[in-house]
Formats: structure tokens, sequence, C-alpha cells
């Protein structure tokens, strides 16, 4: 007979918090007990208390600053469609894809621009919020004839965003290729999306081509994996 091995003691306090935190005693943001406070509570030593709130830190349940220890305030994953979000029926709902994505879940959107030029491209830098939670950093290259025809180089794009700007100059996305990695966030990205080195971010990149074959956007957009859900939907017979 085989032995099941014993679960460690501060997994099965994570369980615990886990289920906690899902069946709605810990509501979105509310603090937690200190790992002092959970060890009495849960008569567990508090090194094993803090090693559970630990493994929850970087499932991205909760967070931990040096005010306290909190439920994350975006309990449920901001679910990235596609093709549907390069749709222009669903994209000019609102101004882009990522406004309607984080509405229809019932967050504010908001984010931050920044642009900026090189001798070949226009460059869209955003720092983006779901309420006032960042979610993701976004960083778009344009080539620089294509940002001028299209007049994407402003702070605000209007409805539909970059994508219905650049179709309406004639710059259409006749093919796109999304590539994405899992690693580590970078320190910038830790200080901004409020990360710890032991979480782990998406990083998509979205590579847009005219039909004729040349680059008119590429996107890198760096997502916390647990504010994120990802979801691809096509069909295997292109004759369709």
């Amino acid at each position: 007979m085989t032995n099941t091995p014993k679960r460690p003691e501060y997994r099965r306090v994570a369980d615990t918090m886990r289920g906690r935190i899902a069946g709605g005693e810990y509501a979105p943001g509310e603090r937690l007990p200190t790992g002092k406070e959970l060890a009495t509570e849960l008569e567990v030593s508090q090194g094993t208390a803090e090693k559970a709130l630990r493994v929850l830190a970087a499932e991205g349940l909760i967070t931990m600053t040096t005010q306290g220890t909190h439920v994350t305030r975006i309990p449920q994953k901001i679910r990235r469609a596609v093709p549907q979000r390069y749709e222009a029926t669903y994209r000019e709902r609102g101004r882009g894809a990522f406004d309607v994505e984080v509405r229809e879940h019932g967050y504010e959107p908001r984010w931050e621009t920044t642009v900026t030029e090189t001798d070949d491209a226009t460059i869209r830098a955003r720092k983006m919020w779901a309420d006032d939670v960042p979610v993701q950093i976004a960083v778009t290259t344009v080539p620089k004839a294509v940002a001028q025809e299209s007049d994407v180089k402003g702070q605000d794009t209007g409805t539909g965003g970059i994508i219905s700007r650049m179709a309406q100059a004639g710059h259409g996305q006749d093919l796109m290729r999304e590539e994405i990695d899992v690693r580590p966030p970078t320190a910038e990205e830790q200080e901004f999306l409020g990360l710890s080195e032991d979480h782990r971010v998406y990083e998509l990149t979205h590579s847009a081509y005219a039909e004729d074959g040349t680059t008119v956007e590429t996107t890198v957009h760096v997502m916390p994996t647990h504010l994120w859900s990802l979801a691809y939907t096509w069909y295997p017979d292109e004759s369709r």
C-alpha cells in the first residue's frame, strides 16, 4: 500500500483562508488577520501562518504591504477574448477593447498614455487601471507614416481606439499574430502593478499586418496572470 504524503500544515492553512475568501467571509479589499493573529486563531506557529499567507499572495488572492494584508480588489479575472476584442462592433462600444473589457466586469477603466516619436515610429506607452487597481502595461509601436495618416499621435484616439482610426485611414489589420510568454515581473512592473517577484505576468505580443504584409501595429501587453484570463476562439476549417 502506498502511503499518501501528509499535506504540509501551511498548505492546510492556505486552503482554509482560500475557502474563506471564496466564500465571501473576507470581502475584496478587506484587511486580513496578521500572521500572529491567524496563528493564534488556527493554533499553528506564526511562521506557518505567514508562509500560508505568502502562498496566497503568490496566487494573487491577497496583497501584502507595509499597511497590512488585504484581499485583492479584483476578485474576478478580466477576460481578454480573441477575436471578439478586435471586432469593430465590440471595440466601438467604448474607447477601445480594454475600455469595454473592464466595464463588462463592472470596473471603471482608466489609463495614462505617454506618446514618444522615433525616426521610424510613434510609440504609445500606456499604464492601465480597473477602478483604482493597476492591471496592465501596454506599449504600442506604429510605423510613423501609418500613425500620421491615422491621427493616432494624441492622448485620446476616440471611439474604438487606434485600430478603428487606422482602419478609417486605410490601414486595416488583415492578419494578426499573438505570442504569449509567462515570466516574473521586472522591478518596474512590480512597482506599478503592485507585484512581488513571486508573481507571474503574461507578456503578450500582438502583431498586426496590412493586406500587403506590412506591419501596421505591434503591442506588448504585460498583465498579471492572477488578474487576467485569455480566451481564443477560431474555426479549424478556414473555409467556414
